[in-house]
């Protein structure tokens, strides 16, 4: 059975299957207000959520961590909802950064946090969201097949606060389980950020922990960043998402 941190690895993969493409030359901040396109790896991950900003007895762990390899949509139309269809194509190929960490809530078994920020050479067009929102009208049950076989999905969209210059917000869940994953996808000039929060809740919405981390990215992004600091790595799970 997958570890929290692992099954939330997996989940903002499938989400940023297209996202990303060849690195491009990082241009330097020239004032004291952040400047959020063309940022590289280690630029972007001084914007995801540090220190104080998420509760101290949570766990945070980095990096890559294990996804489940090559995935493919069913139907094919369906891929845009999770930024891998054409317009996530297109938005792929002007990717310069992005950096990505998983929080586990203490005491709350089956449950995690992701955060994943991916910086491009120019704003986040409207485009991607509108693709979204398409893709979400007509898929509310698709497939993701990848080695180790096919998951089905259902998907809604759902309500709550709008961060940053644009704001898309739905939940999937496995068909026939109690796994949910509520998801967050927002912009900010050339920014974008992806949060999830898996839960076992079922039809429970939950999103305490989404809304929080979400918070902190938009309020790093607007102000500037915080450094993390406590990172945790462990072997019994993968580290990151």
């Amino acid at each position: 059975m997958r570890t929290p941190v692992v099954a939330a690895t997996a989940a903002l993969l499938l989400l940023t299957t297209a996202c990303g493409g060849a690195d491009s030359p990082t241009l330097e901040p020239t004032s004291s207000t952040p400047t959020l396109s063309s940022l590289d790896d280690e630029q972007v991950q001084r914007y995801l959520p540090g220190e104080g900003q998420m509760p101290p007895s949570w766990g945070q762990y980095e990096g890559e961590g294990a996804g489940d390899g090559e995935q493919a949509t069913y139907p094919k139309t369906c891929s845009d909802l999770l930024i891998s269809g054409r317009a996530g194509e297109d938005l792929a190929e002007g990717r310069t950064g992005s950096a990505r960490r998983t929080y586990i809530p203490a005491n709350a078994k089956g449950s995690a946090v992701g955060v994943k920020i991916t910086s491009y050479e120019q704003s986040v067009p409207d485009g991607v969201f509108e693709a979204m929102g398409a893709a979400l009208d007509e898929c509310g049950e698709y497939q993701q097949i990848n080695k180790e076989g096919t998951t089905t999905y259902l998907s809604e969209a759902t309500t709550g606060p709008s961060y940053g210059d644009r704001t898309f917000r739905f939940r999937t869940r496995e068909k026939g389980g109690d796994t949910v994953f509520e998801r967050l996808v927002f912009s900010v000039d050339g920014a974008l950020v992806q949060v999830l929060e898996m839960h076992t809740e079922g039809d429970e919405v939950k999103t305490t922990g989404l809304e929080m981390a979400a918070e902190a990215t938009e309020s790093n992004l607007r102000d500037g960043p915080r450094e993390a600091s406590g990172s945790q790595e462990s072997s019994s799970v993968s580290p990151g998402f």
